[in-house]
């Protein structure tokens, strides 16, 4: 028997598998739209079949909601790993916070609105929203208690830095900003309120 032309197929591991998936996803989405996003392109454009697909993720939101789950982890970790090396200044730390949100809306700038928009008034996005929120929280606080004259940092402090990050983050998406704008608006919103 001769060899075939046909490529060999290598197996991958779930995980693996799950990461080329959401991987697709985010370039399907990147090149087509948030709309464009089925379960059915998906396992086309991976080159599987739509039941691998069905097992991964069971629904277009869950790909939706990985890949703005994936969106806030990439957040968290860049703030944890600046915070780690900072000086210990206000302004410097109110930087950092500010630059770490900027710096994930600019690479995600094409793909999040999307997904956000895809997933707006569904249960699964209000509740990745409280938890990431929660979890940026409680960064900034850490960081930023020590400067306040309490040594803590209020509820309603905290919601107006996530409300002007939020606002600050569409305006970038949709042009009406530009990132350095919106980096320094940021950064001086965070200061103001500590």
């Amino acid at each position: 028997m001769g060899e075939t032309t046909a490529e060999t197929r290598t197996r991958m591991t779930y995980a693996e598998r799950h990461t080329q998936l959401l991987e697709v996803a985010r370039e399907l989405i990147r090149q087509k739209g948030s709309d464009a996003l089925t379960l059915a392109r998906l396992a086309e454009h991976a080159g599987v079949t739509k039941p691998l697909v069905y097992q991964h993720f069971g629904t277009r939101p869950a790909v939706l909601a990985e890949l703005y789950g994936e969106f806030k982890a990439r957040t968290h970790v860049a703030l944890d790993r600046t915070l780690s090396t900072a000086e210990a200044d206000r302004a410097t730390v109110a930087r950092i916070i500010s630059d770490a949100y900027i710096d994930c809306i600019d690479a995600e700038s094409t793909e999040l609105p999307g997904i956000a928009g895809a997933l707006s008034g569904s249960a699964e996005l209000e509740d990745l929203r409280e938890e990431a929120d929660a979890a940026f929280s409680a960064r900034c606080c850490r960081a930023l208690e020590p400067f306040t004259d309490s040594g803590h940092l209020p509820e309603g402090s905290m919601q107006a830095i996530l409300g002007a990050a939020d606002g600050i983050a569409r305006a970038i998406v949709l042009g009406r900003i530009t990132s350095s704008e919106g980096r320094t608006a940021l950064a001086k919103v965070v200061a103001a309120v500590v």
